[in-house]
């Protein structure tokens, strides 16, 4: 009766450890390799970008480390957050999150964007058009001012967004599309400007009239030079 006990538990034995070696190797079989990340979210990157940024190798799905990936994604300059997901059975799923860009600057190598926490954000596209309120004259080594002009332009109210053209950070001064340039001096009471700016605007509308300069600098006493 033991020598019977102990067959069966040796049987048992092999069995459970042939079932171990069985499940390794189909684990690590071929069956679970992939060597493409499949991208979603994207609105400004491609997916060929993403896959040179990462260099995604030939690897089985079971040994990717998801937070390295995530890590690595993050110090791209567009990507705000990152989510690797796994499907069965080899399928590597990486949602993103991109920056958004808010404005865009000229620079001597080209166009390059702000994003609302006045981070410079690099072109993704060659020859992509973007319709965005300009910075001039804004100092790109400066984080002060890459800041204060992405507080400014993310506070410009939505149905003055498409109006307005640029800003220019020198002269602190915003001009439309129409050609009209708006003082707005010192980053103070910037709410009140704003409030007070389309008012004016709609008043010059309703009377057919457009200013060729208008002067928030005072917002208690507005100056509006008619063309």
């Amino acid at each position: 009766m033991t020598s019977q006990l102990s067959s069966a538990k040796n049987a048992l034995s092999v069995l459970v450890l042939a079932l171990v070696i069985a499940l390794y190797l189909f684990a690590n079989s071929n069956f679970f390799e992939t060597d493409k990340i499949e991208w979603t979210g994207l609105a400004h990157l491609s997916p060929e970008q993403l896959d040179l940024f990462v260099d995604f190798p030939l690897t089985n799905v079971w040994r990717v480390d998801t937070r390295e990936l995530v890590s690595l994604l993050k110090e791209h300059p567009w990507v705000e957050t990152a989510k690797a997901t796994w499907r069965w059975p080899n399928r590597l799923i990486v949602q993103v999150k991109e920056r958004t860009p808010i404005a865009q600057t000229p620079t001597p190598g080209g166009w390059v964007f702000l994003d609302h926490e006045g981070g410079i954000l690099p072109p993704t596209q060659a020859g992509a058009v973007y319709s965005l309120p300009i910075v001039t004259n804004c100092d790109l080594s400066s984080a002060e001012q890459l800041v204060a002009a992405a507080r400014l332009i993310t506070m410009i109210p939505t149905n003055l967004q498409d109006i307005i053209s640029e800003w220019n950070a020198a002269t602190r001064s915003f001009v439309t599309r129409t050609g009209t340039e708006i003082l707005m001096g010192q980053p103070v009471d910037l709410e009140e400007k704003f409030i007070l700016l389309e008012k004016i605007l709609e008043d010059l509308a309703v009377r057919s009239e457009q200013a060729k300069r208008i002067d928030l600098r005072v917002p208690k006493s507005p100056v509006i030079s008619i063309l």
